[in-house]
């Protein structure tokens, strides 16, 4: 029906914008490369305070394609956030935020730093199918796979763009790109010189102070300096003693309740801060050298996961990179590091430990060729990762041993321009990996353009995710160990020790687990309605092979016994003679409840544990969806934007058990209204979600519909002086946007800044 109907509307559009040949749109010049180090080029999509939708098929953008083309003739459906648009929503330094009233985003938040951010179906508790990059650098965590987004509180107001990228994208960035791409993109410091200190404070007693400055060293070469300080109270409550929406489960994995968890918080406010430094030098030959560096720190914010919530109580993020950019090259290095101390498990009261480092390398050219109508892209990029749970004793804590692994790929793209009106694009990558067998992962689309101003395109990508460390290899305690200490008797009879005085209950990873494959076909159209209006609708079918399912329970009645084979039955340690033996499991059979005794099991150092949770490949899952966005100028101060997303999907062969769910509402609206005067700028926007079901690991309950405004106002005083507010849940309508997370208030903050 959905086919049908945007069939019938793309002939329409075509009926209503005849064109000829020597109408259609020019190519745009694909000679300079497009990169962070090239502000001039400044992406923006048709928000609040942007230019005019006129303007818009003059704007370029380069995640698609990783070159600058115009937006109208991007071959992906693409979100943009313009620098105009950050400025204004930028105090808060949540930066997820900036992307809550854009078309087709999936934004669950749970405290006041923890996002899930997704598109297009299946979020998790991790949010980890969306590529997170900053400058090309990926923030993601190497042991989740996940963006730890109160790492990127930065004065946010240096950011120059972002854009999304909706929908599979392993042809150019490889693993992970499975439902999308995040890229975002700094300010050069060459071109945005000067200063800035803002001072925030509001509700949640909070209180952010921002520095930024930037300016010549001599020598064609520039400095920019970044540094931010936070602290506020958070969404998070204890759940020691009473939990704050629904009654307490019984037993760990039970639906429609939340566990009570065995320590109340360890902190009671947030504190952040961060701090980086970049030097750019610019050569005669038109080619740059950046240099940066940068750290932060994180105390306070809570977590919600699968395994239940984490608070992060002493957490770094160190990061460099380094960046040269030429004519015709791109070479790009960076390492991305995590050192995290007695972070807290509150369902446990255990302290976890997690050191990590991804070191990363990506070689990219690129060149034209049939004076002008093609351009070929090709590049290389090589990975290497390491994760450390082991606590100051050299125990692990989130795992039995220490991780790592290295990933290479080899990629390219051509695209070709068939006629005047129609351009097409090939794209394939090649991936490897010690966690992976090699993978191929083309892409394909053809776009053609009714008018100068609008196209419509048809494409066809394949992308995968690897499952991460945790997926693979962890050992996390979810539930308060369970004493066998009477057992222990049979144990010391025979010889030995069992190690039965408290057996931990823990999810673990399944090393088994096959990459995540995605299918998708996606048909769209984007363009610029009377110089006032413009318009994207996009229409996709997805099919995912091999789906990772969220923590389910170990013994899956549904797939006839435990989900895999990496933690067979309990074996008695080899020292204890085979009478003892027998007469140890028939004591352990007769005494513990089937189901208990069904994941009772043993690490790989022979002690016992109970494999409660773990991970499995699923069948098939088919997921298809609408999407559209509007954006009118009805003159130079009023502005509007619309969105609506819809979604629905199939599953193979569901898991009564454990259903497996894509944790997102069929239904979404967004809608915002942009005043933009010559001193005073204001933006109410506001978002529905309709009700849907939760699933993942110990979360399992229904999340009621609801609606979210936010208000975003500055007032220029001077050239040098500005005032503002930002008001997110203006209305205080007190919800929940995942079971398990936490009760979202409203936080009404001011802001005053001087710029010099």
């Amino acid at each position: 029906m959905i086919w049908r109907g945007l069939c019938c509307a793309v002939l329409m559009l075509i009926a209503l914008h005849p064109a000829s040949a020597d109408e259609a749109s020019e190519p745009p010049e694909t000679d300079q490369q497009q990169s962070e180090q090239q502000p001039e080029q400044q992406p923006g999509h048709s928000q609040p305070g942007d230019p005019q939708p006129g303007f818009m098929d003059e704007i370029t953008v380069s995640s698609a394609t990783r070159r600058a083309q115009r937006i109208v003739d991007a071959p992906a459906a693409i979100t943009l956030v313009q620098e105009a648009r950050i400025e204004s929503q930028s105090a808060s330094g949540q930066l997820p935020k900036l992307l809550e009233f854009t078309p087709g985003v999936e934004l669950a938040q749970s405290g006041l730093y923890d996002f899930k951010l997704n598109v297009r179906g299946f979020n998790t508790s991790l949010g980890r199918r969306v590529l997170t990059l900053i400058d090309g650098r990926d923030i993601a965590l190497p042991s989740l796979g996940v963006q730890e987004w109160g790492a990127t509180s930065f004065p946010l107001d240096d950011l120059a763009s972002i854009e999304l990228v909706r929908g599979p994208g392993s042809a150019l960035y490889g693993a992970d790109a499975f439902n999308g791409v995040l890229n975002m993109t700094t300010k050069a410091p060459r071109d945005s010189q000067g200063g800035q200190l803002r001072l925030t404070a509001g509700e949640l007693d909070s209180v952010k102070l921002d520095l930024r400055y930037a300016g010549g060293l001599g020598h064609d070469a520039f400095l920019k300096v970044l540094g931010s300080v936070a602290e506020s109270d958070d969404f998070s409550r204890s759940r020691n003693s009473s939990v704050e929406y629904s009654s307490p489960c019984a037993f760990p994995g039970q639906a429609d309740c939340v566990l009570p968890e065995a320590t109340p918080l360890a902190l009671d406010r947030d504190r952040l801060w961060s701090a980086s430094v970049r030097v750019d030098k610019y050569f005669h030959d038109r080619s740059i050298m950046t240099l940066e560096a940068g750290t932060s720190y994180l105390e306070g914010p809570v977590i919600a996961a699968g395994v239940g919530r984490t608070q992060m109580t002493d957490v770094e993020r160190p990061w460099v990179r380094w960046n040269f950019n030429t004519r015709h090259w791109n070479a790009l290095a960076s390492l991305t590091a995590r050192d995290a101390a007695d972070q807290l498990l509150l369902s446990t009261a255990t302290k976890t430990f997690l050191d990590e480092d991804k070191i990363s390398l990506e070689i990219q050219g690129h060149t034209g060729f049939a004076a002008g109508k093609g351009v070929i892209i090709a590049g290389v990029s090589y990975i290497d990762e390491s994760v450390d749970t082991a606590d100051p004793q050299g125990t692990q804590t989130l795992s039995f041993d220490a991780l790592g692994g290295d990933f290479q790929a080899v990629f390219g793209q051509i695209e070709y321009d068939l006629s005047s009106r129609l351009k097409g694009l090939l794209a394939g990558r090649w991936d490897d990996s010690s966690l992976h067998e090699s993978r191929v992962s083309p892409r394909g689309s053809l776009v053609f353009a009714l008018t100068p101003q609008s196209t419509i395109r048809l494409a066809y990508s394949e992308a995968f995710q690897t499952p991460n460390y945790a997926e693979l290899f962890q050992a996390v305690p979810i539930a308060p160990a369970i004493s066998l200490a009477p057992f222990e008797a049979l144990c010391t009879l025979g010889g030995t020790s069992c190690g039965f005085n408290l057996v931990p209950v823990l999810a673990v990873g399944n090393e088994d687990l096959q990459v995540e494959e995605i299918r998708s076909v996606e048909l769209g159209y984007s363009g610029v309605l009377s110089e006032k209006a413009y318009l994207t609708v996009d229409l996709y079918d997805n099919r995912i092979d091999n789906f990772i399912t969220d923590l389910i329970s170990f013994n899956n009645a549904t797939l006839g016994g435990a989900i895999h084979n990496n933690y067979p039955a309990y074996r008695p340690p080899p020292a204890l003679s085979e009478p003892f033996a027998s007469l140890l499991l028939q004591a352990l059979a007769g005494a513990l409840p089937p189901d208990l005794f069904g994941i009772l099991s043993n690490a790989p150092n022979g002690d016992p544990i109970f494999t409660a949770l773990s991970h499995t490949n699923f069948a098939q899952v088919r997921a298809r969806g609408l999407e559209v966005g509007l954006d009118i100028a009805f003159n130079p101060k009023w502005a509007l934007d619309a969105g609506y997303a819809y979604f629905d999907f199939d599953i193979e062969r569901q898991l009564p058990d454990d259903p497996v769910l894509p944790n997102n509402p069929q239904n979404k609206l967004n809608l915002g209204i942009t005043y933009t005067g010559e001193r005073l700028t204001a933006s109410l926007g506001y978002r529905y979600s309709e009700g849907f079901v939760w699933s993942s690991g110990l979360y399992q309950g229904a999340v009621p519909s609801y609606d979210v405004a936010d208000l975003t106002a500055g007032y220029r005083l001077n050239d040098r002086w500005r005032l503002g507010i930002d008001v997110s849940n203006i209305l205080d309508n007190e919800h929940f946007e995942i079971f398990g997370g936490d009760i979202v208030e409203r936080r009404a903050l001011g802001h005053v800044s001087v710029a010099w």
